[in-house]
């Protein structure tokens, strides 16, 4: 095989990919799904059908994550520290987490053991994750009371940051006296 070959393959797969990054970018974004984004259906933990429009009226906090993601397990307290705050607060922000790609049984007993205490659920199928453009996990969605998507943020959180990007994104309901 000559260089040439190579170089010209490299160009073109460069070039494919840069293709990719712009057209996944003008798909993306906060604004994105509406009501077809309220829709994507995935299942609470005791069988019942669920969507984001189940919890219109409150902002809420969608934690997208699983079993096998590292990063997802690390953050869990710190989502379940928050979410505590939250309930506490007359204007608080609900957070869930949303399994993805686990058995219902299989991601309860998981938070289980974890001690988590914040509600969840699973999208086995992984059609939320795929509504919010999320293209690796622990992602976090923020959306507000009326539906409407405000952020997706992919990556860990730790307390602190997550309780600041409550506070960016929902400021009428930031909680009181809790830690900056």
């Amino acid at each position: 095989m000559s260089l040439p070959h190579a170089s010209k393959r490299r160009g073109r797969l460069a070039a494919a990919l840069a293709t990719s990054v712009l057209l996944l970018g003008a798909c993306g974004g906060a604004d994105s799904g509406g009501d077809a984004l309220a829709d994507v259906p995935f299942t609470a933990t005791d069988g019942a059908a669920a969507s984001l429009s189940t919890f219109r009226g409150t902002p809420i906090v969608v934690n997208l994550w699983a079993t096998w993601c590292a990063p997802c397990v690390k953050e869990m307290p710190a989502f379940d520290e928050v979410a505590t705050e939250q309930a506490a607060q007359p204007s608080g922000v609900r957070i869930i987490g949303v399994n993805v790609g686990d058995s219902t049984q299989a991601a309860t007993e998981f938070a289980t053991e974890l001690g988590i205490s914040y509600p969840q659920y699973t999208d086995p199928d992984g059609e939320l994750s795929t509504a919010l453009h999320v293209t690796g996990y622990p992602a976090t969605a923020f959306v507000d009371a009326d539906g409407k998507l405000l952020d997706v943020h992919q990556g860990a959180f730790t307390a602190d940051e997550l309780r600041a990007a409550i506070a960016r994104n929902f400021p009428d309901a930031a909680t009181e006296g809790s830690q900056p």
